[in-house]
């Protein structure tokens, strides 16, 4: 019987141990995608993205705490952002995502170099290999990835990649 427990503790323990180590997949690149503009009318292509210039990609839901929590805290840092292409996703329409974000980041609507698109085919999930919310990725001038930060609070590190 000792030899059972034993061998069970043994495997779990294994099992644990190896999915803790995993790697987190993230793409290595800015993925090609058309999705409806929220901000403005019409399609945003990745094609459209300004050359040149470092790209922040947000994966976000109003209805997610940690997304309205990261939205304040990057609308407050537009001043570090204001040479960076900024690009939010959402699942929600325009309605909804504006009724529960502008209140808390009005400068994301005011911004020129910010573009808020909605994913209605739900496609970006996979292409970013999503596994929460929020996630943000900051590509190179390249479009290489240079970093992702899941989290509310998480997303200041970004600006450390800024300076």
């Amino acid at each position: 019987m000792k030899s059972i427990f034993t061998f069970l503790c043994i495997t779990f323990a294994c099992i644990f141990s190896q999915a803790q180590s995993a790697t987190v997949e993230i793409p290595a690149h800015l993925p090609e995608f058309q999705l409806i503009k929220i901000k403005g009318e019409g399609i945003f292509d990745s094609k459209d993205i300004a050359k040149n210039k470092k790209t922040l990609l947000g994966y976000v839901s109003p209805e997610c705490i940690h997304c309205l929590l990261s939205l304040e805290l990057i609308n407050h840092n537009m001043e570090l952002l204001k040479d960076v292409n900024i690009i939010f996703v959402t699942e929600y329409d325009q309605s909804e995502f504006e009724a529960k974000v502008k209140p808390i980041a009005p400068k994301l609507f005011e911004a020129k170099n910010v573009e808020i698109l909605r994913d209605s085919e739900y496609e970006m999930p996979e292409k970013l290999k999503l596994t929460t919310l929020p996630t943000y990725f900051l590509f190179d001038k390249k479009g290489t990835t240079e970093t992702m930060k899941r989290g509310s609070i998480e997303v200041v590190q970004i600006f450390n990649h800024l300076k």
